[in-house]
């Protein structure tokens, strides 16, 4: 693995990260920057569980019963 291009990546991702024009979002991605794949996972299962919570997903316990 080639440092040099991990540091390309991490700036690339901190410029996008800078042009995120709602400011909560902006912040929770400038600190998820450089997490692992697991904790990135973990993540999104916590953004999914709330997003269910304040009804903007579907429930997946409740998916399929009419």
């Amino acid at each position: 693995m080639d440092p040099d291009n991990l540091d390309r990546q991490s700036d690339h991702d901190t410029v996008l990260a800078c042009q995120i024009m709602s400011m909560p979002l902006r912040r929770l991605v400038r600190h998820a920057l450089g997490l692992s794949e697991e904790s990135m996972d973990l993540l999104t299962a916590v953004t999914d569980r709330l997003r269910t919570a304040e009804g903007a997903l579907a429930d997946p316990a409740t998916l399929g019963e009419w």
